[in-house]
């Protein structure tokens, strides 16, 4: 039996850069963190404390990416979830709020999972 192995996605992403985008990553969730209690309205101060989460998850899912093009759809809906986090928390949506608390640091978890479960070898007979 031939396998046939897909081409490569693209270009590789560098390992200082992944490395770079989760300290700055979690430096900027850790500032959005401790400035959100200091907020005077709470719409705002969950707002920061989402976009912190968000922000945290994307940094911890970039270590375990390989390529460019998954890299930017991750960042891609990284601001998704920022607009939507907006969109819950300024119009008081409260179920789309705590979805998305669970959510996104749920699919961060996976990027992990697959990237381990993506270098184990199978056998082919």
């Amino acid at each position: 039996m031939t396998v046939v192995l897909p081409e490569s996605p693209g270009k590789e992403l560098a390992k200082p850069l992944k490395g770079g985008v989760f300290v700055l990553f979690w430096l900027v969730a850790l500032a959005l963190w401790i400035i959100a209690p200091h907020m005077t309205d709470p719409r705002w101060g969950a707002f920061l404390i989402d976009s912190g989460i968000v922000f945290a998850s994307v940094g911890f899912a970039a270590q375990s990416i390989t390529w460019l093009r998954p890299f930017r759809n991750t960042l891609a809906f990284g601001f998704l979830a920022l607009g939507l986090f907006a969109l819950g928390d300024f119009l008081e949506i409260t179920a789309l709020v705590y979805f998305l608390r669970m959510f996104v640091p749920f699919v961060a978890l996976l990027s992990p999972l697959y990237a381990t479960v993506g270098k184990v070898k199978v056998w082919y007979s």
